[in-house]
This record gives structure tokens, sequence and C-alpha cells, in this order.
């Protein structure tokens, strides 16, 4: 009987955490999602937004993106690499315009960190749909660079290179 209380106990104190602290709670599920997305992508970097160029599919069935990320920090993968074009679904051209749920989206000049894994045919393609690319953005009051508004960017990177080590060394 006793366990079966320790367990209830536990289970209270943690749906209590949770209530008094949401946003413990969330950074913990957050930063799990965000460490497997590490592990699956091939590449992981920070940095702007510089094109974003939408296509027709050859039938015109379908518009596909292009996005150019300016790369001003590589987390994983080549970073002798300047640049990196993902490949997304979806897009506007000439006032038509495509979105798919739970796909990325981009604007020039977003600052962004993108997970992303090549295909079959080599192209880059953001892991994890919309979760694999998430915006920096600047806190107002401290000035500092935030990812998704929860996190300073340096404190964002650097448990990001630490799982990325930690992957290394087990393969």
């Amino acid at each position: 009987m006793r366990s079966v209380s320790a367990v209830l106990f536990a289970l209270f104190a943690g749906i209590v955490s949770a209530i008094v602290s949401p946003s413990h709670a969330l950074s913990q599920s957050g930063m799990a999602a965000t460490e497997d997305l590490a592990q699956r992508a091939d590449v992981v970097v920070v940095g702007k937004v510089t094109e974003v160029r939408s296509e027709w599919s050859g039938d015109r069935g379908r518009i596909y993106s292009n996005v150019t990320v300016q790369v001003d920090e590589h987390i994983k993968g080549d970073d002798s690499q300047q640049s990196v074009v993902i490949a997304t679904l979806g897009g506007e051209i000439d006032g038509v315009g495509e979105v798919y749920s739970h796909t990325a989206r981009f604007k020039t000049n977003e600052q962004v960190i993108v997970f992303a894994a090549a295909d079959r045919q080599g192209l880059l393609r953001v892991v994890g749909g919309d979760e694999g690319k998430l915006t920096v953005t600047k806190d107002e009051s401290t000035g500092l660079q935030m990812v998704a508004d929860r996190e300073p960017l340096t404190a964002f990177t650097s448990r990001l290179r630490s799982v990325v080590q930690a992957q290394n060394h087990r393969e």
C-alpha cells in the first residue's frame, strides 16, 4: 500500500508542478522534442532567410518553394556552407497560394533555426514538419535573441550542441 501512496503522491506533485509552473513542464517536453529533431536531422543551422522562391510542379498541380538560409551558426552538418537551401511544399505564385498543414513556413528576412535532412533526391527537407523550424526573435526588454519567445538563443544552441556531440560519440 505504501508504494501505491508514493506513486499517487508523485503523480499529484507532478500535476501541481505543471499547474504552478507550466513553462517548466512544457520546457521538459519541448526539450525532448528538440533533442529528437536534432538527432534525426542531417543539418541544424541558425540563420536568416534570404530568399523564398516558389515554383509550380511540372503539371501545375502543386507549388513548391526553395528557401535559402544564410547560415550564421552551424550546429550540425557541413560547417563550410555559407547558406543552405531547404525544399518545402507550398508557397505563392502570382497571387495563388498553397498552404499545407504541419509544414514549416518561411518569410524573407526571418531569423530561424532549421532542422533538416536530405531526402532520396538529396534535397534538404525540414524534419518534424512545422516543429523543425523555430523563429528567433529579439526580446525588446532585454535585447536578447530568443528562440520561440521562451529561451535565449545562446542557451538553446549550447544545449543543441551537447545533444549533437552525444550523438556523435554514440555513433
